[in-house]
């Protein structure tokens, strides 16, 4: 059997025209106004599982036809994924369903690069494995968010416990503690952060997880830029690790600098820069050094701080100038193409640039808050650039919730939770778009299984509520 994701509940017309059901019964709404009568709703324990054993069986051939052996620079040894046990009919252990829920859900399959190389290793790698347990861990813990399952979120426990004692093991052994297969294990061990997340007070796990990850990417050294999976895992945890110190407002690590430079002239990092925009992430360093800066109160002046947040978003501007255009597009009034807001969507020419937008566009909001927060009151000048940053922070909010609709049912979906919560927390917004904002981020955890995007909804939402009137 394989899982085939979160099933649409509305009625088969509705399913038919791939447009939003409301579940009424006997009759949805859709049906009434046509006139036509509803075919009602089928029962989604039947669909949920279906028998694929044919399709794994080819899909593996396939594979196995494909696979070559790696250059003996590769960490990680293949082996014939022929002699890979095809799972028999109504028999699929729960471990098969988890990793079919996380690949469908939380990692892409598509194109090369570490995603097809993860989907190539997974099924060959032994059952005690850290690599293959975070995998399971993860897809069980999702599955048990978005059906309400607490017995497999307690066995997403036990084999998250697997994952961290085979993990210790491999970090024990300096052969194993620089194989791409490991570093792979702790970046998707912040993901499962993301999926199981419980509560607000996790600045000191975060901090913890960054510390660790630096060290193993020192461990790694240069040696881990001379090929491309390893340089593509390099930017991936760089990527994680800066956005959770902007998220959690911690301090930028000296030491992920200095590697991020040591990349940038290799000779990997030298080709990134002939085809791909300038690096994103020297800008977002001087704005976490910035915001170190008004942690520490060394500098009390507010002029400076602003001065110097709006040099940081002059140049966000400009980079976002090397970046794909997008399209905005009207959406049909019933809502037909997936999500929109305020009748229009945005279309990119992949989730990646899509991603890459919201990343700036959230970082532009986090500087124009601060010149918000640190302008001068009291005078014109001050009032005037208070409110530019409000219009500037209102445009951008509007933007990543007409970009919300890209991501819909996509593993890229964890990239906007983020960016919907800025959203959703922005006084300036209106309250319709941050109600708005708390709606998405609802409905990401009910279908894609994470409980932070869950949790700040909740958080955000009694915020947003109009005042109760006592009699």
């Amino acid at each position: 059997m394989g899982y085939h994701g979160v099933l649409s509940k509305g009625c088969e017309r509705c399913r038919q025209r791939k447009v939003r059901c409301d579940q009424r019964k006997p009759s949805c709404l859709k049906c009434e106004k046509v006139k036509t009568q509803c075919p009602g709703y089928r029962n989604l324990t039947d669909v949920l599982f279906r028998d694929e054993s044919a399709k794994i069986a080819q899909r593996v051939r396939i594979i196995s036809k494909e696979d070559v052996p790696q250059p003996s620079s590769d960490p990680l040894p293949l082996h014939p994924i022929s002699l890979i046990a095809i799972p028999q009919p109504l028999s699929q252990p729960l471990t098969e369903h988890a990793s079919a829920f996380f690949f469908t859900k939380y990692y892409s399959c598509d194109g090369e690069g570490p995603q097809a190389w993860l989907a190539r290793t997974y099924p060959i790698l032994p059952k005690d494995n850290a690599l293959r347990a975070v995998i399971e861990a993860a897809g069980m813990a999702g599955i048990s968010n978005v059906y309400h399952a607490p017995s497999l979120a307690a066995r997403s426990k036990q084999q998250y416990g697997i994952a961290l004692d085979a993990l210790k093991k491999s970090l024990s052994d300096p052969k194993e503690a620089v194989k791409d297969e490991t570093l792979m294990t702790v970046n998707l061990f912040g993901l499962f952060e993301f999926i199981t997340f419980t509560n607000w007070d996790q600045s000191r796990a975060w901090a913890a997880h960054i510390k660790g990850a630096v060290a193993l990417l020192q461990l790694r050294g240069p040696e881990q830029f001379d090929t491309e999976r390893g340089g593509q895992l390099f930017l991936q945890l760089r990527s994680q690790m800066l956005y959770a110190c902007v998220q959690h407002d911690l301090p930028l690590s000296a030491e992920l600098v200095q590697l991020s430079e040591t990349f940038d002239n290799s000779n990997m990092g030298k080709r990134r820069m002939e085809y791909r925009p300038a690096p994103l992430w020297s800008i977002v360093c001087r704005l976490l050094h910035l915001r170190d800066i008004i942690r520490s109160g060394e500098v009390e002046d507010r002029r400076a701080v602003c001065e110097t947040a709006r040099g940081i978003d002059r140049d966000l501007v400009e980079w976002s100038a090397t970046l794909p255009g997008y399209t905005t597009v009207e959406a049909p009034a019933d809502g037909g193409d997936g999500i929109c807001f305020q009748g229009k969507r945005h279309v990119y020419s992949g989730l990646s640039i899509a991603q890459a937008w919201n990343n700036w566009r959230t970082l532009r909001i986090v500087v124009n808050q601060l010149m918000m927060r640190h302008g001068e009151a009291g005078n014109i000048s001050g009032a005037l650039e208070r409110s530019a940053a409000e219009e500037v922070a209102r445009s951008l909010a509007a933007d990543i919730c007409a970009s919300a609709g890209s991501f819909e049912g996509s593993p890229h979906i964890v990239g906007i939770i983020w960016p919907l919560s800025m959203v959703a927390q922005e006084p300036s917004n209106s309250l319709a778009t941050r109600r708005w904002a708390v709606e998405q981020l609802r409905g990401i955890s009910k279908t894609m299984g994470f409980r932070q995007a869950g949790l700040l909804a909740e958080t955000i939402s009694p915020g947003l509520s109009p005042p109760q009137t006592h009699r």
